[in-house]
């Protein structure tokens, strides 16, 4: 007589579903990984549920964000029928459907498009039972605001995410997180000293955790802090420190490092070194088409190595295009204060009008939030 097989019940692929998400939120990648690999096999003897099916993309599509596959993300999400959606789901699928979809839009750099989603994602949250999810909601949020200069908005959700996550262990990464989104607000407030002092205090304790791509990000962070301050010195061996970490440099962040490592090289005058990391940087960002980042290092090239202003406006033009303002009155600021050392006053007025343009945009970015 025939075997028959038992299919395995959709509750517990559920069940095992909620904790592969779990991990994911821990940032564990290794595990994480692991338990896809098991949950994949799983699959075709489970008992046929279209919802467990769609709560699985969205996850997977959470995975591939944390493993930076951005683009495979993007197409799990895309393939998701609203209509559908709203109909035949809970409120809880719903909500992982609008805050993965921020995520995936800010990591598209499209940070009006991903507080968009954050905010419909906020009018389920009352539905949401998780302490934890409901701080990685704020966190998120957190740092998009951040991303649109909307400092207080930023600050407000990262003091709400930091004591949920220090309430619970195996959060580490994200208390990690959350202080440096802190630094980083005190940053744009000028607040120099709180910022080193909680960048070092994210730094230490990451190195305790063994968490090496954060203990990158610290000191890729510690060093934009200084270059800010115009200490470029302590700037350099900051980014040197960052590319020093196995991690960070497995990492796509390690294009940010390599292209500010870059850019102090050339203020310091070390031409030979700057151009050895843009090249570098740059073959980074062409492997992973982060166009982005070719525009920023090209632009650094145009600036300091090569003076060529329709190259330079060019560059400019492609961080316009994305809504990249911040980016764009950084680097017209640095253009400015470079021509001004050249006593070319035409030019360095031109920049310094470009930046106030740029930053009367950053304020007006939230006139599109709907």
């Amino acid at each position: 007589m025939e075997k028959v097989e038992t299919k395995i019940e959709f509750e517990k692929v559920a069940y095992r579903l909620n904790e592969w998400y779990r991990t994911i939120k821990q940032n564990n990648i290794l595990k994480a990984t692991a338990m896809r690999e098991k949950i994949v096999k799983a699959f075709p003897n489970m008992e046929e549920n279209q919802t467990v099916l769609l709560y699985f993309n969205l996850i997977d599509s959470r995975f591939k964000l944390m493993t930076e596959n951005y683009t495979e993300s993007g197409q799990l999400l895309s393939k998701v029928d609203y209509e559908t959606l709203e109909k035949s789901t809970d409120d809880m699928i719903q909500y992982y459907f609008y805050l993965f979809n921020g995520m995936y839009h800010f990591y598209e750099k499209d940070f009006i498009e991903a507080i968009n989603f954050y905010r419909i994602a906020e009018s389920k949250l009352n539905k949401v039972p998780d302490e934890i999810e409901r701080a990685e909601f704020h966190y998120q949020t957190a740092i998009a605001y951040y991303e649109i200069r909307q400092t207080f908005f930023s600050l407000n959700h990262a003091e709400k995410a930091l004591q949920s996550f220090k309430a619970h262990e195996n959060y580490t990464n994200r208390v990690i997180k959350c202080t440096m989104l802190f630094a980083m607000n005190k940053v744009d407030l000028q607040q120099w000293e709180e910022a080193l002092s909680l960048y070092k205090h994210a730094i230490h304790i990451a190195v305790q955790t063994n968490d090496g791509h954060s203990e990158g990000l610290g000191h890729f962070n510690l060093g934009v802090c200084y270059e800010r301050q115009e200490r470029l010195e302590e700037a350099k061996e900051s980014f040197l420190k960052a590319l020093a970490i196995p991690a960070h440099c497995e990492s796509v962040y390690s294009i940010r490092s390599m292209y500010m490592l870059s850019r102090v090289f050339y203020k310091l005058g070390s031409i030979e070194s700057a151009r050895e990391w843009r090249t570098k940087a740059l073959a980074y960002a062409d492997k992973v088409n982060e166009e982005v980042y070719i525009a920023k290092l090209n632009f650094i090239y145009f600036l300091y190595d090569e003076t060529n202003q329709e190259s330079i406006e060019a560059q400019i033009a492609v961080l316009k295009a994305r809504n990249l303002w911040d980016d764009v009155a950084d680097l017209c600021v640095m253009a400015a204060f470079h021509f001004k050392k050249q006593d070319n006053t035409r030019l360095s007025s031109k920049y310094f009008e470009e930046a106030c343009t740029a930053k009367d945009q950053i304020l007006q970015l939230t006139e599109a939030l709907s």
